[in-house]
């Protein structure tokens, strides 16, 4: 199997990978805001704190409206990295059909090189962002705590 093939493959399942992680995190989001739904609710039968849990509720949704503002942003680049990967894909389908074994070689490894730069910034700021979706839940969980 060629480098530049494996790297193309790498790239599209980080991209799945990081969709299906995106889906994952809009459920979440969805659950907590019906979770939120139900406890105004059941306050609301009993006397006394309906204030503070619509504060809380508010804030979930705070959060909720946040997150889901994050996934958008990530399925965002995620659309963006599917469509540079089918660019690189076009690319290097017409670079073999028009360069010499030695141009390809060459043009391919700027472009491995390229991608390998590529693929490790997106994997910082996924890491990023994983760490603030741990934070918000780590918020979320203190929040419900009190």
């Amino acid at each position: 199997m060629r480098p530049e093939t494996a790297a193309f493959r790498e790239l599209d399942t980080l991209v799945r990978h990081l969709s299906e992680q995106l889906a994952g995190y809009r459920r979440r989001a969805l659950a907590a805001e019906s979770r939120t739904r139900e406890l105004e609710q059941v306050v609301a039968e009993r006397d006394g704190t309906l204030i503070e849990v619509r504060a809380e509720g508010q804030r979930a949704n705070q959060l909720r409206a946040l997150l889901e503002s994050k996934v958008r942003e990530l399925e965002a680049k995620a659309e963006l990295a599917r469509a540079e990967v089918a660019r690189v894909q076009s690319a290097f389908a017409a670079a073999a059909e028009a360069a010499t074994p030695q141009a390809v070689e060459s043009e391919l490894e700027r472009e491995n090189e390229r991608l390998r730069a590529r693929l490790t910034e997106a994997a910082e700021k996924t890491a990023q962002l994983g760490d603030r979706v741990r934070f918000l839940r780590q918020q979320i969980g203190h929040g419900a705590e009190r």
